[in-house]
């Protein structure tokens, strides 16, 4: 068993170094995903829930943690190797310096967050969570890419690791447990009806109750205390990265 957490954790915690002085978005959208995909699809085939859940949950915090210090040191990589991250970047630093954008208004970012939870499930319930996967790690991808900046960017009497959790904020947190929850649920409620027919159909309405839960909490985190992270962020960023005026450094 731990061989296979190894197997698919560490190419997570690898790989992001090997693929961001590359430059190719195709490439770092797909092969960190592969080897957790194959190990996390074998674990719900045999029945083992908790540690498929286990498996996406360490590989999130590893290919975070790696992608977001990778960011750091190979700043100009990055940008051009994960997709969307950019825009992102440039999305949120907008929200910052000026309180407009997505990030703070429920109307904009509910449907965003609603759209893509939906998509997650489809695409778990049909691939054996191989597409939920894929889709998380895009998302992540940008995502950790804009922390990077962040903590490139920020104050540097700030710590590092204070500024990149200023940067990820709790209700992210709360996305990225929803997601893995109801992606899981997901996969194995399609398992005996799309890969093996003879498979007993578990029950998954308690992983389905407790992803949505998740999914609750990150919306009004996010609904309640952006406007104070906005301020954090601010603070942690400040006229060394443009904020005063807007912009993006």
């Amino acid at each position: 068993m731990i061989s296979a957490y190894l197997a698919g954790v560490i190419p997570g915690l690898l790989l992001p170094w090997v693929l961001i002085p590359l430059r190719s978005p195709v490439l770092f959208a797909l092969l960190p995903v592969a080897p957790v995909a194959f190990v996390y699809a074998r674990l719900l085939a045999q029945g083992r829930t908790g540690h498929a859940l286990a498996v996406a949950t360490l590989w999130a915090i590893a290919i975070s943690a790696s992608t977001v210090t990778a960011s750091v040191v190979l700043a100009e990589g990055a940008s051009r190797s994960i997709w969307h991250a950019d825009a992102y970047r440039d999305e949120m630093l907008a929200w910052i310096a000026t309180g407009q954008g997505a990030e703070g208004h429920i109307r904009i970012f509910l449907p965003r967050v609603l759209g893509e939870y939906a998509l997650l499930l489809l695409l778990s319930a049909g691939t054996m969570g191989a597409g939920a996967l894929l889709l998380g790690g895009v998302l992540l991808g940008y995502m950790n890419a804009y922390v990077g900046w962040v903590v490139s960017h920020a104050d540097p009497h700030v710590h590092p690791l204070a500024a990149a959790l200023i940067a990820w904020p709790p209700w992210a947190v709360c996305r990225v447990l929803a997601f893995i929850v109801g992606a899981t649920a997901a996969a194995r409620w399609g398992y005996p009806r799309w890969f093996s027919r003879g498979a007993p159909r578990e029950p998954v309405l308690r992983l389905l109750g407790a992803s949505v839960a998740l999914l609750l909490a990150d919306i009004g985190l996010k609904w309640w205390l952006a406007p104070l992270w906005r301020d954090f962020l601010r603070a942690l960023l400040g006229a060394s990265a443009g904020i005063e005026a807007g912009g993006s450094g």
